[in-house]
């Protein structure tokens, strides 16, 4: 799914995601799920309202399953709050705009 966020794997989240200061959404997808490609669209919108040094990335769950293990990922999309390499939060399905980027700014 091609968007102007990071893609995130197992190479390279530690790196990325946990060991970054900050609020890192991890935007967990699949190439076959519809309700990501509504998510993707959703948080482009919101990229440019979301509060300074709030990252969002993007982890496709079928080319990364120890990392959706490790995160007990069960259903996507998910999107993981990362707060200075600690999971804060974990969200799944497609919420309201609004719901999403109270829930974003809660965490900033």
């Amino acid at each position: 799914m091609e968007t102007g966020f990071p893609d995130f794997d197992e190479g390279n989240f530690d790196a990325q995601v946990l060991q970054r200061p900050g609020l890192t959404l991890v935007d967990v997808w699949a190439e076959w799920c519809v309700p990501c490609k509504q998510m993707a669209r959703l948080l482009d919108g919101l990229a440019a309202e979301l509060p300074a040094g709030v990252r969002i990335g993007k982890l496709d769950a079928d080319r990364n399953r120890a990392l959706v293990e490790r995160y007990g990922v069960r259903a996507v999309p998910a999107l993981l709050f990362f707060k200075d390499g600690a999971l804060v939060e974990m969200r799944t399905g497609v919420d309201r705009r609004q719901v999403l980027k109270k829930a974003i700014e809660s965490h900033a």
